[in-house]
This record gives structure tokens, C-alpha cells and sequence, in this order.
């Protein structure tokens, strides 16, 4: 029975999602037949494991555009990283049979069918070896509010997010946020603050601020850039941006009627030019002060707010700006309740609309957070995974965690881990207390070889078993 059990497996005659193995060990996977984009689906994996005991490992390969997070990982440690997701064991639970879970979600933007291929691997009487698991096509149903031009089969993303990444990159790494508009100590006048973190990019930049109706707006400091209000749009123009790597303008925002507004909703972008790509970031709002902000502390200003939004490329710029300011007039305003340097207006030329498309960007770890490289293996516990760096402090404050929370870079993602332990059985049991104890649910052990991430089992069979 065995033996012809194996010749179907040859001739690739396999039962949709389940595989048949010797010494009775099977996989199961349950997934469904359509999804669809813009949503999440959920994965079920049902292991027949028999007597087996020792090290195993199951894992899948997931097309560009899709990403795993673990819904049920028993004993396992789960990861997901470079479309590869991973659940191990270093030694299997005494049940015959294991259900673990996940949850996949589908980029919006995709149209076209997938399969997720994968192994189960395991340690038999000292002897490695493996199955190969096979699922069934699996259609994603295009999302109804996504333009059809926009859709994208998951067969070309790959080479699509490749593309979007040699586009929308840019040797500056600006940043720039919005402080909430506040109100003036007196009337119902409104302060804007922007913060722009340009390091060593001295060349043509321009800020445009869409503002509700029923306001005028007045500059209050404008770092010597060329400040006009039209039609609801604030502008901030510089042919050389200021020489300061971080600097602040401000403007007023001023009722034309007698209502009282509490909030007002603005939408802005800054743009440069980038070896002759027009370069388009999204300006992020936050409710803290900027009064300080300088190229000294400006690591705590990006730490706790994220990188500023996205960034896109646009059309090649083969020639210099258009957009050449032509002042008209200067009108000095001084008012007892602010302290703010003279205001000043002037009128330039109209410019084209703010660019709409997305890309993304990344922010460099403040060198307080960054993870030291250590020597030999160790390991530590990540807590989370994120594409926009926030603030472990902050927000890891509230479990009174006595170890430190640091970050680094890996492929792509801004990874937050805490312990350096020599023997995993310490690592594993400091992750249970964080989920246990603290709550801290997805928290899983990795393994690391002089300070680069290598696989568990690979740290394991090196010698740091115990």
C-alpha cells in the first residue's frame, strides 16, 4: 500500500491539500477556494504526526502581495519573513494530532489565482526528512473599489512592488510633520506649524497646505521661503531650501465669519527634486509641540511619530522649475498675544496640482534604540513588526517590561525585540511570561549569529540547543 502510495506521490497525483507519508504522518490544509483582495482569509493545517517527537519545522511560500500573521500557533514558533512563513518545533507536543492556524491578507490591488506550496520537514531516528505539501488554486476576487486599470495579477507583483521601489526612491530621506493647529491665546485665530527634517538637501522644495473653507491664511515664518494663500491652498516655495538641516514655518489661519471652530482638517505635501524626479511626501499630523525641534533632538521627533507618510516619484524634470516666485509686497503685522517673527506676504505664479500617487519611505533608528551586535549565538524575543518606525518607549511603557525593547532593519521591516539569552529553553521561557503575564500575544523567539538573524533550528543544531 505504502509502495503505491508513493508511486501516486511521484506521478504528482496528489489529493488537493493532503499529504500521505510513511510511518502515518499526514498534512491537511484547509483553505478556501475564493478570497478576496483588500480582505483576509484564514488557513487551518491539521498534522497527523504519529509517534514523531523530535525537531520539525512546517513552512509556505506566499506569492508577492500576500502577508501571514499567526491566528493559533500552539507550541510553535511562528515567523513570517521574505514571503517565507514559518512554524517550528524543537520538540513536537505528545498529542497525534496538531491544529495550528493563520490568517493571510490579500494586497487590494490583486486579481488572478495562487497556490501556496509547501514542506513539512522532521527528524527521524537522527535522519532528516521532508514533505512536500500542495494546495489547490485559490481565486482572488478584484476588489470593487479598485479601478480595474490599477489591478494587478498576483503573478506580475513582484515585479511591480520593484518597480514602485526604484521609483519612489530618493538619496534624502526627508521628513516633515504638522503640529495640530492650535488656537491663539485671544480670538479665533488658528497657528500652523510645519517641521522639516531636509538634512543635506539644499535644492528647490515647495510645501502646499489644503485648508477648509472660510479661512485666510497669513505667514507667519517662512525660513526665507516665498509664502502665498489662493483658493484654499497655502504655499511655502524655496529655489534653495534654508541651510539648517531642521527647521520650522509657521502660518495663521484666520476666520472669516464669527464661528467657533474646534478642529480644522488640512491635508498637505512637500515636494522636491531628486536627480530629476519630482519627489512628493505626504505631511503627517501630530499632536505634540514642535517648540525646540533642532538637528540634535530631532531623533525623538521622528521616534514618536513615524516616518512622514509617503513618498512618491513623479515625472522626470528635465529642466529647472517654472515656478519662480515674484514678491509684491511685504506687510509687517505685530499682535501683543503672539511672539512671533514679522509676517510676510508675497505672491508668486501658480504651480502644478499636488501629486496623488503613493509609495513609502523609512526613517533611520536613533542610534539609543538601534540593537547591538552581540558575539557567537544568542537569542531574543520580537514583540512586533512594523513598516513605519514608532517609539518602544512609549509604547511598551505600560507593561513595565525589565529589559529594554530595541529595533533593527531586516527585510524591510523595523523589528522590535527585548533579552539576549545564550540557551533558548531561557528565551522561550521569557517569551511565555510575555504572553502569559503581560498580554503581549505574537511575541516568538529568534536566533541570532554574531549579531545576524539565522534560523532556530540552524542556532540550535550549532550548539545553542539548551
Amino acid at each position: 500500500m505504502i509502495k503505491k502510495i508513493f508511486c501516486f506521490l511521484c506521478l504528482g497525483l496528489i489529493l488537493p491539500a493532503v499529504i500521505l507519508a510513511q510511518a502515518g504522518i499526514s498534512i491537511k490544509l484547509d483553505i478556501p477556494g475564493k478570497v478576496d483582495a483588500g480582505k483576509e482569509f484564514n488557513v487551518n493545517v491539521t498534522i497527523k504526526k504519529g509517534t514523531l517527537e523530535e525537531f520539525s519545522r512546517f513552512q509556505q511560500e506566499l506569492p508577492a502581495g500576500l502577508t501571514a500573521s499567526a491566528l493559533n500557533s500552539g507550541t510553535a514558533d511562528f515567523s513570517f519573513d521574505k514571503q517565507r512563513l514559518r512554524f517550528i518545533w524543537l520538540k513536537l507536543p505528545p498529542q497525534a494530532e496538531i491544529n495550528i492556524s493563520y490568517k493571510i491578507m490579500v494586497d487590494e490591488r490583486l486579481k488572478g489565482q495562487f497556490t501556496i506550496p509547501g514542506e513539512f520537514s522532521y527528524v527521524e531516528k537522527d535522519e532528516r526528512k521532508s514533505l512536500t505539501v500542495n494546495s489547490d488554486p485559490v481565486t482572488i476576487q478584484p476588489s470593487p473599489s479598485v479601478n480595474a486599470n490599477l489591478q494587478v495579477d498576483i503573478s506580475e507583483f513582484a515585479k511591480v512592488i520593484s518597480a514602485e521601489k526604484a521609483a519612489t526612491g530618493t538619496s534624502y530621506n526627508i521628513s516633515c510633520i504638522r503640529q495640530k493647529p492650535y488656537k491663539t491665546t485671544t480670538g479665533n485665530e488658528f497657528i500652523v506649524r510645519l517641521l522639516v527634517y531636509k538634512k543635506e538637501m539644499n535644492k528647490f522644495a515647495k510645501i502646499e497646505e489644503q485648508i477648509p473653507e472660510g479661512f485666510d491664511a497669513k505667514s507667519i515664518d517662512s525660513k526665507d521661503g516665498i509664502f502665498t494663500y489662493k483658493d484654499g491652498l497655502v504655499k511655502f516655495v524655496w529655489m534653495n531650501l534654508p541651510p539648517d538641516q531642521v527647521f520650522v514655518v509657521s502660518y495663521r489661519l484666520i476666520p472669516l465669519t464669527a464661528r467657533a471652530a474646534t478642529e480644522i482638517p488640512i491635508k498637505g505635501q512637500l515636494s522636491y527634486i531628486d536627480e530629476g524626479r519630482n519627489i512628493v511626501i505626504d505631511i503627517v499630523q501630530k499632536d505634540m509641540d514642535l517648540t525646540g525641534a533642532n538637528e540634535q533632538n530631532i531623533d525623538q521627533y521622528l521616534s514618536s511619530t513615524g516616518p512622514s507618510g509617503t513618498v512618491t516619484s513623479t515625472e522626470t524634470v528635465t529642466e529647472k522649475p517654472k515656478e519662480e516666485p515674484k514678491p509684491i509686497k511685504e506687510v509687517t503685522i505685530t499682535k501683543k498675544e503672539e511672539t512671533t517673527p514679522p509676517v510676510t506676504e508675497s505672491k508668486t505664479e501658480e504651480s502644478t496640482p499636488i501629486q496623488k500617487e503613493q509609495g513609502k519611505r523609512y526613517s533611520d533608528i536613533p542610534p539609543t534604540l538601534s540593537l547591538p551586535v552581540q558575539a557567537g549565538i544568542y537569542y531574543r524575543v520580537q514583540l512586533a513588526a512594523t513598516h513605519r518606525i514608532v517609539d518602544p518607549l512609549s509604547n511598551y511603557k505600560k507593561y513595565n517590561l525589565d529589559r529594554p525593547v530595541l529595533l533593527e532593519f531586516n527585510d524591510g521591516w523595523y523589528k522590535y525585540s527585548i533579552g539576549s539569552f545564550e540557551k533558548y529553553s531561557d528565551a522561550q521561557a521569557y517569551r511565555d511570561m510575555l504572553v502569559t503575564s503581560k498580554r503581549i500575544r505574537g511575541a516568538f523567539v529568534v536566533a541570532y549569529e554574531n549579531g545576524k538573524r539565522i534560523e532556530v533550528s540552524n542556532a540550535w543544531r550549532l550548539g545553542g540547543r539548551n
